[in-house]
This record gives C-alpha cells, sequence and structure tokens, in this order.
C-alpha cells in the first residue's frame, strides 16, 4: 500500500500540466466528421476534462488523507477506462497516439486511475491509517 501512495503522490505532479487543449482541437479538427455523426451535443473537451477531474479528485482526497469522503459515484467511475465510459468515442482510441501531448496526459491519468483501483480495492477502503504525510514521508503542498 506504501509504495501505492509514494506513486500515486510522484503522479500528482504530473497531472499538474497544462491540458491538452491545443491536441484536443486539433482531434475535433481531424475527427470533424465522426464527432458529428456521434450526435450534435458530443462535448469531446468536457468529457475528457469530467473524467480527469474526476480521477484528480479522488487522487485529492486519497492524499489529503480524506478516503472515508470519496463519494461512491466518484469510486464507480474509476472503474473504466475513458474510452469504456465514453464509448461513443471508440474510433479515436488507436488513433490518439499521434497527438503526443493529449496522449501523454491520457496515459498519466490511466495510470493514476488504475492505482486509485488498486489502493481502494484491495481491502484497504476504508482505510484505517496514521496521517499519510507522516507514513510515506513527503512533504505536499496544500
Amino acid at each position: 500500500m506504501d509504495d501505492i501512495l509514494k506513486q500515486l503522490a510522484e503522479i500528482k505532479t504530473e497531472l499538474r500540466k497544462p491540458f491538452p487543449t491545443r491536441d484536443i482541437n486539433k482531434i475535433c479538427e481531424d475527427f470533424r466528421t465522426e464527432f458529428l455523426n456521434i450526435s450534435d451535443e458530443v462535448d469531446f473537451y468536457e468529457d475528457f476534462r469530467y473524467y480527469c477531474v474526476n480521477i484528480a479528485g479522488t487522487l485529492s482526497y486519497i492524499l489529503d488523507d480524506k478516503i472515508n469522503q470519496i463519494p461512491q459515484g466518484q469510486i464507480d467511475m474509476l472503474y473504466k477506462s475513458f474510452f469504456e465510459y465514453y464509448n461513443q468515442y471508440e474510433f479515436l482510441e488507436d488513433r490518439i497516439a499521434n497527438y503526443n501531448h493529449f496522449f501523454q496526459e491520457y496515459k498519466t491519468y490511466e495510470q493514476a486511475r488504475k492505482l486509485l483501483l488498486q489502493l481502494l480495492s484491495n481491502n484497504h477502503y476504508p482505510l484505517k491509517r496514521q496521517n499519510l504525510y507522516t507514513k510515506i514521508n513527503l512533504t505536499f503542498e496544500k
């Protein structure tokens, strides 16, 4: 468990990088026809942002030692990758590597999601432990 917490703490700084807006705009431009075929109301940018916010928010709960306060719906969302949760975008899954900034963000959030799931599903929920900051000997900005 401590190893997972340490990895999550390291990922936290990676999640602070600028959002891949330019790549998302390029994806929307390159796949305009596909997006229009799905629905006029599809908003790839907002869907990806919401997905990332859910992961980052869950990570914040854990790193702030508030694991017992994570809403169940937030945890439930972690069980699916972005393309499983938003299956209307499946046509993009094999093509996102062409958009480097987006792809790197996607991989980082996926790594965080999987670590969070591992932590939450290894009979550690709810965690009863000492303060996270002293346990893994790291200093965090609050």
